[in-house]
């Protein structure tokens, strides 16, 4: 029975080492000990312990979270917003008008204050708001490698070689988008009140940029702002003549970028027609009441006139003088300049460096400054004439009657009132073109501030993702342990109690 009894049992061990891990732990007393682990027993334990782990999860995911929101609704997290810039010449740091380009100009006070009256806020806050206020530019990935590159390429070229490369560290990038941040804590506010600001600011900077870089406000101010009724009847002559000369410059420089002959919808206006209507008011209007103010010698004063005159006339001589002076100093540079060497690398047929004569900036220069002296020059030279006609007439003909004075004063008051409205009509056209086609995407807001409480739970969840995973897989790993030794130690007793209960019929035999 005994054998039988044995056999048994090694088929019973045998068809059970299938399904059973053996874990064989060997002691200095006793090395034959044997623990058998089942996945039956393990799994009896993980189900067992599934359901405190899971609650234990739970309760502790949601309390990180409920803290992650409660310091990201308390916290004075900072009012964001983007803006972006886009137009030639902001890649390198430049303005529209060429001058270089300042973040800070997003504190502007002239821009706070127009934001603070637009919210209804006191004007007293403004210095703390900008107190308040950070900018950060930002700098494209592919921008900032591509820079990377250059640097990297320019440090491995060898020495004699660094001047090929030096076109290339000119080339610069300079941000494009930048976020405006205002810490409202330290602006004393609350986060709604902060978010309405950082939002007025945005656009108030939107206007601020046509007004500075869009019309010339500041010349159209100047046009209209001097009285004429301030000066002689000739003098007032030629005040009108200079505005109007300046407003029809302005124009031409509008015309001149405008390759698609833009019209305005807001004044039906061309450039062109703009340039025209200046035209027919300073030959129609302007040149018709000078010659009937010259030849009826019309003034209010004829000796302070002549004198006037007189001194203008020595100011031009003058004036003449040094144009021609300098003239001569550009030419003779220019005869003197050789313009400097431009070598092509590897352009010969047998991979020699061709040398040639090309252009050079400096020689453009003194090009651009011969003529600008020369339309100088001449331009003294024709007042000089003017003027001394001017004087001439004076001398020989009697002051005019007060009838002509009358209607002298008429046309002038007409000369205004046209000026002005061809400053209103340039105005609107300029801004019409360059809100809607030359600037028309200089300027954007591309992320607003915002209050919205799905990006709080989203910074919320954002914030306790991490704590979160760490926690959960601590009490993942804690479950597994938990249930593997407990496992182990049931599998273990059952061993002992097996093992315990084989040995008593022979201790009694």
């Amino acid at each position: 029975m005994s054998d039988q009894n044995q056999k048994k049992e090694e088929a019973v061990g045998a068809s059970t080492d299938t399904r059973n891990v053996n874990l064989v732990l060997k002691q200095e007393e006793k090395h034959t000990d044997e623990i058998i682990l089942s996945f039956p027993a393990l799994f009896a334990k993980l189900k067992k312990y599934f359901l405190p782990w899971l609650l234990t999860s739970v309760i502790l995911g949601g309390f990180i979270a409920g803290v992650s929101m409660f310091f990201v609704t308390t916290a004075a997290t900072p009012v964001q917003a983007l803006v972006s810039l886009n137009y030639d010449g902001i890649e390198r740091g430049k303005n529209p008008d060429g001058t270089d380009f300042d973040p800070n100009v997003f504190k502007n006070p002239r821009i706070i204050e127009q934001a603070l009256k637009e919210c209804g806020m006191e004007l007293e806050q403004l210095e703390t708001i900008r107190q308040g206020i950070s900018i950060m530019s930002l700098i494209p990935v592919d921008a900032y490698e591509r820079l990377t590159a250059y640097y990297s390429a320019y440090e491995e070229v060898a020495n004699g070689q660094l001047s090929a490369l030096q076109s290339v560290l000119d080339t610069s990038w300079n941000s494009t988008q930048y976020r405006i941040s205002l810490d409202y804590k330290e602006a004393k506010l609350k986060r709604a009140e902060a978010v309405d600001l950082v939002n007025a600011i945005t656009y108030a900077y939107k206007d601020y940029f046509f007004e500075n870089y869009g019309y010339n406000e500041a010349l159209g101010g100047a046009l209209v702002a001097t009285n004429y009724k301030d000066y002689d009847y000739p003098e007032a002559v030629d005040m009108f003549n200079s505005s109007l000369g300046s407003l029809k410059r302005y124009v031409n420089s509008l015309a001149s970028d405008d390759t698609a002959r833009f019209r305005s919808t807001a004044t039906g206006y061309t450039f062109a027609d703009l340039r025209d209507t200046i035209s027919s008011v300073q030959t129609l209007d302007l040149d018709k009441l000078n010659s009937y103010i010259t030849l009826n010698n019309v003034t209010k004063d004829k000796d302070r006139l002549e004198a006037t005159y007189e001194y203008r006339i020595e100011s031009l001589q003058r004036e003449q003088t040094a144009l021609e002076t300098r003239l001569k100093s550009i030419v003779e540079s220019i005869e003197a300049y050789e313009k400097e060497d431009i070598f092509i690398f590897g352009a010969g047929t047998d991979d020699t460096n061709l040398q040639t004569k090309g252009g050079s900036e400096q020689y453009d220069k003194m090009i651009s400054q011969k003529l600008s002296v020369t339309t100088e020059l001449a331009e003294a030279k024709r007042d000089i004439e003017y003027y001394k006609e001017r004087v001439s007439v004076l001398r020989a003909t009697k002051v005019g009657s007060a009838d002509k004075v009358k209607v002298v004063e008429g046309e002038l008051a007409s000369l205004d009132t046209k000026l002005k409205d061809l400053v209103t009509l340039v105005n609107d056209t300029a801004n019409d073109y360059f809100q809607n086609v030359s600037l028309s995407n200089s300027y954007s807001v591309l992320v607003p501030a915002s209050t919205e409480i799905v990006a709080t739970i989203k910074s919320g969840i954002i914030n306790a993702i991490l704590p979160i995973a760490g926690v959960e897989a601590l009490l993942f790993v804690a479950w597994l342990g938990t249930a593997f030794v407990q496992a182990l130690m049931s599998e273990s007793e059952k061993h002992k109690k097996a093992a315990a209960q084989k040995e008593e019929p022979e201790t009694t035999a």
